[in-house]
């Protein structure tokens, strides 16, 4: 059996189990934070709907045609969009369309019959980025499912989804990953010996994908790096470098939102390891590279200080969500952060 997706057993034996019954419904909603897996889960569950070798594991068999074709994007059955604004932003996996383009070429494509396989699969990511109008369309299309085809939709969060697609999905929550199981997924790929693989770990915070990336591409950890110096920076300085701060956040956002939300992503798991080292569970603690450093903060901060900046930046990311003004959002959070003098 190969199962590309590693961990989720829960979500892992509901599909096997849905196999066996052949019960495999149409319209599955695959929810988790970014890096988890969802996109390869649902990939695996597009092989097993078309596998040609299933076995008694009732699990794709990863050596036929169809899983073959499935793995590298070339079967003409299976369709990945990634929904955009910006084509620019698309994952290069997916077969990337405009939002307005998304409708035309979706409802073109999902009433055709199967040409090579058994199901056509259409597998939407981030569909917290549809807008009314194409949600619209597409609880159409789950109310009155075309034959043989699936539906895959990929979110983070399914609150942020119309309730009426939701219940018309079956749902398959992604959850973190032992730091064990995602050290041996990446032991068994030829990495460099330089990429350090424990620190990766600790960073993926459960995310296995996260992790592959990172551990494939020396830029993620220095854009962890870079934020973090940011965050750090701006605890230690005055006013007026945390407002300029500000100002590049503020214009950054208008830009890709995503960057200013994994810098305060980044500033988060900086306060909760220094809350951590206070506490002395310092075994937890993600940015391992840096203990001295933290051990420092924690020496300067009270816990009832360090878990008030943890309240003030998820007050920030969720302001920022709900589409508040990025500037006063931002300036906010500088004006109350506390400052850190590490030179006493």
């Amino acid at each position: 059996m190969v199962w590309k997706t590693v961990g989720q057993s829960a979500s892992i034996e509901r599909i096997s189990r849905a196999v066996n019954l052949k019960r495999l419904s149409h319209a599955y909603l695959i929810c988790g934070v970014a890096g988890i897996g969802k996109l390869t889960f649902a990939l695996d569950i597009a092989k097993v709907a078309n596998c040609l070798e299933i076995d008694e594991n009732l699990a794709p068999c990863g050596s036929c045609n169809q899983c073959h074709r499935i793995d590298s994007y070339n079967h003409t059955d299976v369709h990945v969009y990634g929904v955009r604004k910006d084509p620019k932003e698309a994952d290069r996996s997916a077969t990337m369309v405009t939002i307005e383009q998304l409708r035309e070429d979706f409802l073109k494509q999902v009433h055709r019959k199967p040409y090579e396989g058994r199901t056509r699969v259409f597998i939407i990511t981030a569909v917290e980025g549809m807008r009314s109008e194409q949600s619209n369309i597409l609880l159409k299309t789950l109310e009155e499912p075309p034959e043989n085809v699936m539906i895959i939709l990929l979110a983070q969060n399914p609150n942020n989804l119309l309730a009426t697609i939701v219940s018309r999905c079956q749902v398959l929550t992604l959850e973190p990953v032992s730091e064990s199981e995602i050290q041996q997924y990446l032991s068994s790929i030829a990495l460099d010996t330089d990429v350090p693989l424990e620190e990766i770990v600790k960073l993926s915070r459960g995310r296995p994908e996260w992790a592959l990336r990172a551990a494939t591409n020396s830029d993620i950890l220095e854009n962890v790096e870079t934020n973090l110096n940011l965050f750090i920076e701006c605890l230690t300085s005055g006013l007026s470098e945390r407002f300029n701060l500000s100002r590049n956040l503020s214009s950054q956002f208008s830009r890709d939102r995503e960057s200013v939300y994994e810098f305060l992503d980044t500033a988060l798991t900086w306060m909760r390891d220094v809350l951590l080292f206070s506490n002395e569970r310092i075994s937890e603690v993600i940015h391992i590279s840096r203990n001295d450093q933290i051990g420092q903060f924690s020496d300067m901060l009270d816990p009832a200080d360090i878990l008030e900046v943890l309240k003030l930046i998820r007050i920030t990311i969720d302001n920022l969500r709900k589409n508040v003004t990025s500037s006063l959002v931002l300036d906010n959070l500088m004006l109350k952060l506390p400052t850190v003098n590490l030179s006493n």
